[in-house]
């Protein structure tokens, strides 16, 4: 619906200018800033400026400030002060303007050029890239668009599920979770977080994993995060998870690559001193298991030395972290 006090001869007036129906028809194609536009018509940026004011200010095009430069786009038709119709019939017309296989030319060279800096930035820090990304990458958010890809059917099994940190990742990617550890401190922790999070689909339970309470193939998955170190027998607790998972199934583990730190021994309970791919891969078999997938991470260095304990501690240093996906055959 047109505004009441905008006189309606000053939106012909706007486009009445030959200059103005290329700003307007080339800001339909696409969002640009003064720069770009001088560039494509060869214009002074004063008289560029100009007649952006009067597209503008009649509200044929929007303005939008990024810092010291402004970008304009032209306005749509359904937010158009003078109608949608008259909009689109302004965009057939100034279509059929002599210069607009010129500008289009221009246009597209802009656009590669803002595609060539691009290349020309990455080209000149791709050495530096990944200390680059750590400084903003959320890796919840990266890990809730992986989860978001998941069959929102899937039964899942969270073995040792401590204080519950990875169920509202597990909540929301799956269709219900059963979560269990033999601690009831960590259990009590972890029904608070369901309820803090309002996770409905998440039943918590106390468990033994070497000695699951659930019957054969009753879960599509389950999931095991830096748990098995803390396990007398690991390999009876895979073989627990096989149990319990369905043929064509998925068990999931995170866990401690092979170290020699004593002190996850000695102050975090450890029992085992992580393990290898090939301790992973024999009880993945012996639990007639088949390793799928296996992928091993290195804790990076700013992050250890952010850590790091008064002189003469190494607590600060942790060991590698792997995950290993294993399927269980069909017709197991």
């Amino acid at each position: 619906m047109p505004v009441p006090t905008l006189d309606p001869a000053q939106l012909f007036q706007a486009v009445s200018d030959p200059t103005r129906l290329r700003l307007l028809r080339l800001l339909r194609r696409e969002e640009l800033n003064v720069q770009e536009l001088v560039h494509i018509l060869a214009m002074n940026q004063p008289r560029i400026s100009k007649h952006l004011a009067v597209l503008r200010d009649s509200g044929w095009i929007v303005q939008r400030k990024e810092g010291t430069r402004s970008w304009y786009r032209a306005q749509r038709p359904e937010g158009f002060v003078g109608g949608s119709a008259l909009c689109e019939q302004v965009a057939v017309t100034a279509d059929l303007i002599a210069t607009a296989d010129r500008d289009d030319t221009a246009l597209a060279a802009v656009l590669a050029g803002r595609d060539l800096l691009a290349r020309d930035f990455f080209a000149g820090v791709a050495a530096d890239w990944d200390r680059i990304r750590r400084e903003y990458e959320h890796h919840d958010i990266q890990l809730g668009a992986v989860a978001a890809l998941v069959d929102r059917r899937l039964r899942v099994v969270d073995i040792g599920t401590g204080t519950g940190a990875l169920l509202p990742l597990l909540s929301g990617a799956t269709g219900t979770v059963v979560a269990v550890d033999n601690s009831p401190a960590m259990l009590t922790r972890a029904r608070e977080l369901c309820r803090n999070d309002g996770l409905g689909n998440v039943t918590l339970q106390r468990a033994d994993i070497q000695a699951l309470p659930f019957a054969d193939a009753v879960f599509d998955a389950a999931y095991c995060a830096m748990v098995l170190h803390h396990v007398t027998q690991p390999a009876a607790a895979l073989a627990e998870m096989a149990r319990v998972v369905r043929p064509g199934g998925k068990v999931i583990v995170i866990a401690f690559t092979q170290h020699d730190l004593i002190w996850l021994r000695e102050e975090l309970a450890h029992q085992w001193l992580g393990f290898t791919r090939e301790d992973i891969t024999q009880m993945f078999d012996d639990a007639g298991l088949r390793l799928a997938h296996y992928l091993q991470r290195r804790r990076v260095p700013e992050a250890a030395a952010r850590d790091r304990q008064p002189a003469g501690r190494e607590r600060w240093r942790w060991p590698d972290v792997f995950l290993a996906v294993a399927e269980k055959p069909i017709g197991q």
